[in-house]
């Protein structure tokens, strides 16, 4: 890992202009001082005092300095604790991680992970389940309608063809005679190819719908929630070998739109098991969750061994890939594939395990790749 990060502030801005890029790193020079002594600020502006204790901020400033980690992950990971600071560049950062992957990944067209008209085709041609493309809106025009030539009548889920963190995305519930939007809109039948051919138009963007998925009985979650999501990332070794590495589940509260998750929890990725129970995201171990029952009984997700292979499958069909963080829902018909991500982050599994992500599969997978590697050829 300590290679990895060197190699990663070595390659940086390597594919600009060498003036450039050695004004940049003048510039981040400046900057940096006062912009961590901001980010400390702003985290005790909105979290309390509690959360940055004044005896820590030496501390949180001299990793910003000395190891460029930024204080939010220097409380998340109590990097203060001897064993953790002992390991401080076995962690993987936020700011290096999406170059780390731009230096080990070599995306090609059409590109699965980034595209999910090419992912929902990368699953079918593998016969790997993920949710029924029902028709797509262009802004051009509707390029794939409706088999009936008429929506079902069935809630929908409507998504971008590309973007992140659900950006876009839009809910229809069939209520009998309509259906009706978490934004507010209510649409007969007839009236939701005009509203979705408008909305492709006016935003420029591909709009792809899909059947609205619940949420596996196992899980004992509200009917009307939002789906429980797995984020299960896996690494491809350099014989080809595909191995899971960590995996966390989130859960959702509401049934808000995009999905606004509050708790979080690890899964051992052996067997699918809750390492332990969903806890909010803010970092404390309070939970509410049906999951958390107080039982000392093991919970395990449904159909895991299939989640497993289904992945596996995914990231081999996706070989130009070196790790890749992929989405998964528990539903009614079983484990459904949502997406695959590039710059996947491992902020809860190092956070909730209290261990860097050094120690996994991760470091295996990454130490035999860079060392293939030659100097010079990747651009970050």
């Amino acid at each position: 890992m300590v290679a990895a990060r060197r190699m990663v502030r070595r390659h940086f801005g390597l594919g600009h202009q060498p003036v450039h890029r050695a004004l940049a790193q003048v510039l981040a020079t400046i900057v940096w001082p006062p912009a961590v002594l901001v980010h400390i600020w702003e985290i005790r502006r909105s979290r309390g005092p509690k959360a940055v204790p004044i005896q820590r901020v030496p501390g949180a400033i001299w990793a910003a300095m000395r190891h460029n980690v930024l204080p939010g992950e220097y409380y998340a990971y109590a990097l203060w604790l001897p064993d953790r600071r002992a390991n401080i560049d076995n962690y993987l950062y936020a700011k290096e991680g999406p170059r780390l992957f731009k230096l080990l990944n070599r995306p090609l067209e059409p590109n699965p992970v980034d595209d999910k008209l090419a992912f929902y085709d990368l699953c079918k041609a593998h016969a790997l389940p993920s949710p029924e493309i029902l028709a797509v809106f262009t802004s051009t025009g509707k390029s794939m309608e409706f088999e009936s030539g008429q929506p079902p009548t069935r809630d929908l889920f409507v998504k971008p063809r590309t973007g992140s963190g659900g950006e876009g995305a839009e809910r229809f519930r069939w209520e009998g005679v309509a259906f009706e939007s978490n934004r507010g809109v209510r649409l007969c039948i007839e009236e939701l190819d005009g509203y979705l051919a408008t909305r492709a138009r006016t935003e420029n963007r591909t709009l792809l719908v899909q059947p609205a998925l619940s949420n596996h009985p196992e899980l004992h979650l509200d009917a009307n929630a939002s789906l429980a999501t797995a984020r299960l990332v896996t690494g491809l070794s350099t014989d080809g070998d595909v191995s899971a590495i960590v995996g966390f589940i989130y859960f959702a509260e509401t049934d808000q739109i995009p999905a606004r998750h509050s708790q979080v929890a690890l899964i051992d990725v052996a067997s699918g098991q809750l390492v332990s129970a969903p806890c909010k995201l803010s970092g404390t171990n309070q939970s509410c969750h049906p999951l958390d029952n107080g039982s000392h009984d093991a919970q395990v997700l449904p159909d895991w061994d299939t989640v497993l292979r289904h992945t596996k499958v995914a990231h081999r069909a996706c070989p130009n890939f070196v790790f890749l963080g992929w989405d998964v829902a528990f539903t009614e018909q079983g484990p459904m594939l949502l997406e695959g991500n590039v710059n996947w982050c491992a902020d809860e599994y190092q956070r909730l395990q209290g261990k860097p992500l050094g120690y996994t599969r991760f470091l295996d997978i990454l130490a035999a790749h860079l060392s293939g590697l030659k100097t010079g050829e990747p651009t970050i």
